[in-house]
This record gives C-alpha cells, structure tokens and sequence, in this order.
C-alpha cells in the first residue's frame, strides 16, 4: 500500500492477474464448485466487490441448486449492499431451487431476524423508538406502520418457519436448528418465535420422546426471556450483536456461532420443576425405555453442572441425585429399561459415593439383560474395587455366569480383566486356561491379530511371569492344541522360545550341531512357524517375513520360504518389497 492508503499499479495489477487465473479456470473447470467459492474468497479478501457480483452470479448459473451459493449472495447482498430486497429475492429463488435443502431455510430464517435487529437499531439511532416521537396516533396507525411493527417483533421471521416445516414436515432436528438459532437471539420479541416452534413441535412429533425431551428442555435452555427490557435497551443490545456480526462470516458461521450455548448456566429451581413436569407428562402419554433413558440423562446432567458448583449447589444436588435415582428405579420397576438405565445407575451411585448401591444396579443389569457383556463387565469391575481383599471365588463364579450367558465374540475385554485380576498361584488361575481352551473351541473365526489371540499371549505371558517357562510351555501348548486362538498366540509363543534359546546358546540364530537341546528348540521354533503360516499365511506378511529372517539367521537359506510366501499370501507385494529391504541391509 502506498502512504495515501491507496493502492498501487503493483498492487492493482496484482489483484487483476489473480482474476484473471480464476477466470480461465473457471472457463476450464465450471463444474469444480470448490473453485468458485474459492475465487469468491478471494474477491472478499481484495474487496473487489464488483468482481464479487460478477463471480456470484456465474456461479448460480452453473450451479443453480448449490445452497450454498444463493446464501453467499444474499448475504452479500444484505451485508455489503444492505438491500434486504435483493437479499430476499436471492434467497427465495435459492429456496425454489433447493427446497428440501435445510441449510438455506435456517439461513433464511436468520437473515430476517437480523433484518429485524437492524431495523431496531435504525429506528433507536433515528429516535422513532417512541411512537409519541413519530407523531403517530396509536388508534389510527395505518398498514405501513403496522407492517414494521410486525417485522419488528419477527413476523416475517415466523411466515419463514411455517414455510420451512410445510417444506420439511417429517424431521425433527431441521427443527432444534432453528431453536439453537435462536439463543443467540436474546430479545423479548424472541418469546413468540419460540412458541411457534415448540408448539408446532408438539403438534407434529406428540409420539416420538425426543420431541418431549425438547418440550421439557425448553424451560432450562430458554428460562427467562427479555420481557422487562425496553425497546431502547433492546436496540443498545442489538447494535452491539450486529457489530460482532460485521459480515465476515462463512456461510454457517454464523449459525455455529448461535448454536454454541453459554458456558456458565445457572441453576434456576423454577425451570427445573417444569422441565421435570414435562417430563412426568411425557412419560404418563409413553412409558418407554426411551423415554426414561431421555428423563435420566436430563437429570444427569443437571447434577453433574451442580455438582461442579461446589457446596454453593449441595442441597439442589442432593434433590436431584435423589429425583434421579428414583427415575432409574421406577423404569426398572416398570420394565422399561435398557442396558443404559443400570450403567448410568452405576456410574452416578459411584459418583456420590454409594459403591453398595452400584454393585447392586449392575447385579440388576445382569439379571434383566443377562446377554450383555457391558453389563457383566461392569459388575466384575465393581466387584473387585468393592473388595478389600480380592475374593477370587466370588470373582471367578461371576465372570464364569458371564462367559455362560454373553457370546464368546464379545468376552475379550472381560477375560482381560480376570487376567489381570487372578493371582498366579492360586487354582482359579489354572482355570482359566481351561475355560479359555474351551472357549476357543466355540469360535470359529479367530481373528490375527486382537481377540482371543491377544487374550492367550497375556495368559500365558503372566504364567510365565510368575510360574516359569515350563508352565508357560505347556499353557501355551494347551491352547494351540485346540483350535488356535489366534496369530498373536503364535508370535507371542515364536518369542518366548526365541528368547529361551537366546538365553541358552547366547545367540539367536546359529545353533550348535552337537547340542540336542538347542536342537530340539531351534525345532520347536521351526515348528510353530510352520503351524503359524499354516493358519494365518494368506494374510499375514509380516510372519513369513520373520521366519525368513530366523532361518537366514541360523544359517539356512530362506529361498523356500520367500517362494512359498509369495504363492500363499493374497497380496504378496508388500512382503516382496519389505523381503528385498531386509536382504540388502
């Protein structure tokens, strides 16, 4: 820029030969949306508000049913030009052309209340706040005046909605967005808005719990409306939300930005007994599992935020604590409840430090839905932090009620958890390589790595942590005699003998002719690689890669095996290039 502000012939220029470019790409690429927007970008940047005209209106006439575009141009249009008219009419022929499209509805709906908004302020800075200082007679105000008032008090605003939900009858979250709209939009005139919408929500979704749910909230999301402001302080209010919203925004910007709720809420008792009123009436019309699951998690939250409020908050939070056990304890006694209903039971008993009343909701949760393996992981968990002394036989009766109920496939993290619990030393540890073995046998699929492989490796990972490797050996060989749990058995098996022969011979490959015992584990080496690439060859590169590499360790050559690799597996590739790598280091 030179010292007048202005800009230079460089910097002209500049700005033409980047029109230019997206000109040409433009005339190459017309259908490349991402481009125009770009280019629109660009012309905001430089402020080439002329360019920014010529650019919209190519744009729309190659992509005509793109929301996207007809809400950029009438937001220019009302932004820059701050002709409302236009803006209107770029945004109802963009609704012509994208009618089922939610985004230009919500946008639309926004334009006309920041129409409103502005129109406010005009009217606050012009002193026709008043209608004494318009030198207008109430009683005989006349139809030009009548039509402000009422855009005013977001009449247009409200033919946008029912227009939009004629348009879109059957969703019910196209509707929250224009509520989330909404709060940032803190007016007294919102009130009536908002009734419209929460009233056509109850009309049109009376069967469906997450409208109730919506209902209810209503009373905390939007306690108490601006009704004792004045017109004057409404339009201070305004001017100042205006002038945050300078125009700079994306397309939805602006709509994220209003969608993000304060931060701070306060508790207000009033709202909390209406919500919790609607609620009631929610579920006397629907008691469903849903519905109660919906009641819970709205009280749930309440006392996590008065929770966070220290002992300012104790007294509403025990009151809520106690409303929202006895929720979880009637949808239980009703039979209307989920897997959901006892974890979230158990998880806020322990919050406020009720382990009694935990373990005893997750002992329900067991018997009520004895096939789900969230709900027996949960008690084993409790069980153990509720003993002071891990009890091994109430433990061990209780993951074993579990493998009999739930399906193997979804047992893993628990026999994870028991692993990690039991003792190595005692009986209820040997069991469980036999419960494991048996358990394997029930799978058909073992996957290669995860699931039940992983499962053994850390059993007998621990028995050879604490019981030796002869334990160990036979552990292992116990659950490959079956069929195998899984590739990470063999890898973990391959490893602890590679290991073992490390420690004997001092090395990891060559192997002294004349020792039969390093012989007999170099062999047995051999052979779990061996029963390995015959379970797991098809898929796993990285198997035949490491036995090539041991044999060519030991001093045999590896041709074989490569040879053998590149038939079996289904996309040997991969092994072909990692193979070469090695072999050249």
């Amino acid at each position: 820029m030179t010292t007048t502000g202005k800009k230079s012939l460089a910097e002209v220029a500049i700005v033409r030969r980047i029109h230019f470019i997206y000109e040409r790409a433009g005339r190459k690429f017309r259908s490349d949306l991402s481009l125009w927007l770009s280019w629109i970008e660009a012309c905001k940047k430089y402020k080439s508000t002329k360019q920014l005209s010529k650019v919209i209106t190519k744009a729309l006439h190659r992509h005509s049913t793109v929301s996207e575009l007809w809400i950029e141009a009438a937001r220019w249009e009302f932004n820059t030009n701050n002709d409302i008219a236009s803006a209107r009419s770029l945004m109802q022929q963009g609704i012509r052309m994208c009618k089922t499209d939610e985004t230009i509805w919500v946008q639309y709906y926004q334009l006309e209340m920041l129409y409103a908004l502005k129109l406010r302020v005009r009217r606050h800075i012009l002193g026709l706040d008043d209608p004494v200082a318009e030198g207008v007679d109430e009683e005989i105000e006349d139809q030009s005046a009548a039509a402000v008032r009422a855009v005013l008090q977001g009449g247009v605003a409200r033919i946008v909605y029912k227009n939009a939900i004629a348009a879109i009858p059957g969703r019910l979250t196209f509707r929250t967005h224009f509520l989330r709209l909404l709060r940032g939009f803190d007016y007294g005139f919102v009130e009536g808005l908002l009734e419209q919408i929460y009233d056509s929500i109850r009309q049109d979704f009376g069967k469906v719990e997450e409208a109730w749910d919506l209902l209810a909230r209503r009373h905390v999301e939007f306690p108490s409306p601006k009704k004792g402001l004045s017109e004057e302080a409404e339009a201070e209010a305004a001017e100042r939300q205006l002038e945050q919203l300078d125009g700079t925004a994306g397309p939805n910007q602006m709509q994220d930005d209003a969608e993000t709720p304060d931060t701070e809420q306060i508790w207000h008792s009033k709202a909390h007994e209406q919500a919790c009123s609607v609620y009631e009436e929610a579920l006397a019309e629907m008691p469903t599992s849903r519905m109660y699951h919906l009641f819970s998690n709205y009280l749930g939250e309440t006392l996590e935020r008065l929770m966070g409020l220290g002992e300012a908050a104790l007294q509403p939070a025990v009151a809520v604590a106690a409303q929202l056990f006895g929720v979880l304890q009637r949808a239980h006694n009703s039979r209307c409840s989920s897997p959901e209903t006892y974890l979230s039971w158990a998880d806020w008993a322990q919050k406020v430090k009720q382990p009694k009343m935990a373990l005893k909701a997750a002992r329900m949760g067991c018997e009520r839905f004895p096939s789900n393996a969230s709900m027996w992981r949960r008690q084993l968990e409790l069980e153990v932090v509720q003993s002071h002394n891990i009890e091994v036989q109430a433990i061990m009766n209780t993951f074993e009620a579990a493998l009999r109920a739930t399906s193997p496939e979804q047992t893993c993290d628990m026999w994870l958890m028991a692993i990690e619990i039991m003792p190595a030393d005692c009986l209820a540890f040997a069991r469980l390589g036999e419960l494991l073995a048996a358990t394997c046998a029930r799978v058909a699929t073992k996957a290669p790595t995860g699931g039940f492989g992983q499962v053994a490796a850390v059993l007998v990972e621990k028995a050879r942590a604490a019981l030796g490797m002869d334990t160990a050996r036979r552990l292992y060989g116990n659950l490959l005699a079956v069929p195998a749990p899984g590739c990470d058995l063999y890898r973990y098996a391959i490893k602890l003998e590679r290991e073992a022969l490390f420690r004997e011979a001092g090395t990891d490959g060559a192997v002294p002719s004349a020792d039969p015992t390093l012989k007999q584990a170099a062999k047995r080496i051999g052979d779990l690689y061996e029963a390995a690439v015959a379970m797991y060859g098809k898929t796993e590169s990285d198997l035949w890669l490491d036995y090539a590499l041991w044999l060519t360790q030991r001093g045999k050559g590896s041709g074989q095996v490569y040879w053998r690799a590149t038939k079996e597996l289904v996309d040997p590739d991969t092994f072909i290039m990692k193979y070469r790598d090695v072999m050249q280091q």
